[in-house]
């Protein structure tokens, strides 16, 4: 935001510069609305609106609660990409490449499992180094 302030047209104080740009950041940083919460971040601290000289109560069960359910929204749709499948040790399963380029395969393997945690992470032999991955790191290979 500071660096939003055209700096040559300002009359900067000379023992204090930023005193007067630092309030305003702030000021814009408390008065803006967020859909999450919302209200502004002043409003839930100081209790009245930042700009007009109103009350406000904040609801903070309401706010809970509608966060809450935006985590779950998030967690559903992030969850419906997800390959359901039980790893045994001896399968067979594909790793992600980071960050593949265009003539590259998004996946690399087939790499065999050595064992399966319960914390939802294999261990893979890769060459001659096993390696322990998340299990959204992996596919499974289907022949």
């Amino acid at each position: 935001m500071i660096r939003t302030f055209e700096l040559d047209e300002i009359d900067l104080d000379e023992n204090d510069p930023f005193s007067r740009l630092v309030s305003a950041v702030g000021f814009a940083v408390r008065s803006t609305y967020h859909t999450t919460l919302q209200a502004t971040p002043g409003q839930l601290v100081f209790g009245r609106d930042m700009i007009f000289p109103i009350q406000y109560v904040a609801d903070w069960q309401h706010i809970k609660n509608r966060k809450q359910l935006l985590i779950n929204k998030n967690n559903t749709s992030e969850n419906a990409k997800r390959v359901d499948y039980d790893y045994k040790v001896g399968d067979q399963v594909l790793l992600y490449t980071p960050n593949p380029t265009k003539m590259e395969q998004p996946r690399e393997g087939p790499y065999p499992v050595l064992q399966v945690h319960t914390n939802g992470t294999v261990t893979i032999q890769k060459g001659a180094v096993s390696q322990r991955l998340n299990i959204r790191q992996i596919v499974p290979f289907l022949q």
